[in-house]
């Protein structure tokens, strides 16, 4: 059993405001910290922004900045949305801190000595329009695999295999349309091929790995892997440091992994802790959140990275995603298709809406679409009928009753049992779906139990029973038991939708501790007085007309 977790998301690329496709791995990894957090477990949170590579440099150069000063300023808009959204991560780096700078460095020249670099010869697109090189995602054509257009020059997105800029067929420079001319260059390639025995026996034996994130590396393992350049004729970025490559630096996927590590010491380094008790002590779990798309990079590069020295910790479980699409298609920023998380901030939903929607819509099997429609009657059908509806129906009679005592277990009777044995049931599945990454699952458990709640609150009405002074001992008995069942449902919603759950847990259990409450596996009761002096509703339904202007507008 773990002793710690270092659970990360995958890193947000810096050249734009993510989507609300991008965001789900940041939702995802912030509702598994959240659970793991309510068990007690001792887990630091970390990811960054992932600043390196050619986009950078476009992105900045467009808006008359240094590359610096551009990044400072989109990691700063991260970090508001990612506040906004109630992502609560420890610590929130970037991968052009000192420290990845000199952790990439360090990594690379272990590989180095030990003789997993080497040295080629390369034939590179260059746009003589532009005037600058091409690599990776600036240049596009049609995938030499699978013959799928529109393949970017690092992988493609239809058959995801990895994809070297010239191998494209009928390339063009995305930024200007025409087709880039040839130029030879020496690179630095991690040698792949030399990894393959440990790749293949780090997959085999991890049981933690399931589906995309086991198949898909011992798949192309077995058709051999080809070494991997990782040196780019760029300005910006992680300096390679050594003799004939002062012009050049590390490709984006060599150096942003590595940025978990860095953002990692950071933190430590604030906190007076030891970087090295995360990845280097093996009690401790490195768990990482991503897209499917980043699964080669994660399954092959980065652990054959972390091989170059045994002191460093494989990643022990990787929970990927499938896509979250708009209306069947893909998010568009250009074209204006779509949400996007700055969008999100301007709307007048809180939120937790936004995070119960996505959460219920989790593309964590197959490809998902995000539906105004579907919006509309997630949130009202399920989180307000639900859970809101509850939660303000105790509260509000519990206002007209006054001061609710609280009663022992022994005072229960058998259909009052019977329910905290259901609640018990749906909290062990809840905390199993989350181990196993299926938190839609995890979700369905948590509305289980408030349907528990409203079920025993309508069967035994205690809106009738407050207006009887003969029935005030049976009245507090109902509110008390209704108002247990609703700690536990706020509770086991915290991860989804933490800022109103909070809001209700200090109203009618103040002090009561979120972290650690479902260490024991066991159903919650309230022991404190409750008084109830406002009652107020905590959503707002959303109606035909406002859905109806957000098609329009998206």
């Amino acid at each position: 059993m773990a002793k710690k977790y270092l659970i990360t998301s995958a890193l947000p690329y810096i050249n734009n405001i993510p989507h609300l496709g991008n965001f789900i791995p940041l939702l995802r990894s912030d509702i598994h910290v959240r659970i793991k957090k309510l068990q007690g477990k001792d887990v630091l949170y970390i990811c960054a922004t992932d600043e390196s590579g050619t986009r950078t440099e476009i992105e900045a150069e467009k808006k008359h900045m240094t590359e610096e000063q551009y990044c400072k300023i989109m990691h700063k808009k991260f970090k508001e949305i990612l506040d906004w959204f109630s992502i609560d991560l420890d610590y929130f780096g970037r991968t052009s801190s000192k420290s990845n700078h000199e952790l990439t460095k360090e990594i690379f020249m272990d590989l180095n000595k030990q003789g997993y670099i080497c040295e080629k010869e390369v034939t590179l697109l260059y746009c003589p329009d532009c005037k600058r090189y091409l690599p990776d995602s600036y240049v596009e054509g049609t995938c030499p695999h699978c013959k799928t257009p529109g393949a970017k020059g690092d992988q493609c997105d239809a058959c995801s295999k990895f994809i070297n800029p010239e191998e494209l067929i009928e390339p063009k420079c995305k930024l200007c349309g025409q087709k880039p001319t040839v130029k030879k260059d020496k690179h630095l390639f991690l040698d792949l091929p030399k990894f393959s025995n440990k790749l293949k026996k780090y997959i085999e034996e991890n049981k933690n790995f399931h589906g995309i994130e086991r198949n898909l590396p011992l798949a192309w393992i077995k058709e051999g892997l080809e070494p991997r350049c990782i040196s780019r004729n760029l300005k910006w970025g992680v300096k390679i440091p050594i003799k004939g490559y002062e012009d050049k630096v590390f490709y984006v996927w060599f150096d942003a992994p590595i940025g978990y590590i860095a953002a990692t010491k950071d933190y430590c380094d604030k906190n007076n802790l030891n970087y090295k008790d995360y990845w280097q002590n093996k009690d401790t779990q490195i768990i990482h959140f991503m897209g499917k798309d980043n699964v080669p990079f994660h399954t092959i590069i980065w652990p054959s990275e972390l091989m170059s020295n045994k002191k460093w910790n494989l990643p022990s479980r990787i929970y990927s995603n499938e896509f979250l699409n708009y209306l069947s298609g893909k998010f568009s920023k250009s074209n204006n298709r779509g949400v996007f998380c700055d969008d999100v901030l301007k709307l007048k939903y809180n939120s937790d809406t936004w995070r119960f929607y996505l959460s219920s819509v989790l593309p964590e099997g197959k490809d998902s679409d995000f539906e105004w429609q579907e919006f509309m009657d997630k949130i009202n059908n399920e989180l307000i009928a639900n859970y809101a509806n509850f939660a303000y129906r105790i509260i509000s009679i519990a206002k007209r009753f006054g001061e609710i005592t609280p009663l022992t277990e022994e005072k229960l009777n058998k259909s009052e049992k019977d329910i905290l044995k259901k609640i018990k049931e749906n909290i062990a599945n809840y905390l199993n779906e989350n181990t196993r990454g299926n938190l839609k699952e995890a979700l369905r458990n948590a509305l289980n139990v408030s349907s528990l709640g409203n079920q025993y609150f309508q069967e035994n009405k205690p809106w009738e029973l407050i207006k009887d002074d003969n029935k005030k001992e049976e009245a507090n008995h109902v509110l008390w038991f209704s108002f247990s069942i609703l700690l536990n449902v706020s509770l086991l919603l915290h991860p989804f939708i933490p800022t109103k759950t909070k809001e209700i847990i200090n109203l009618i259990a103040p002090g009561f501790s979120i972290n650690n409450a479902l260490k024991d596996k066991k159903p919650s009761i309230i022991n404190k007085n409750i008084t109830i002096t406002e009652a107020k509703p905590l959503f707002a339904k959303i109606e035909e007309e406002e859905i109806k202007e957000l098609k329009k507008k998206f």
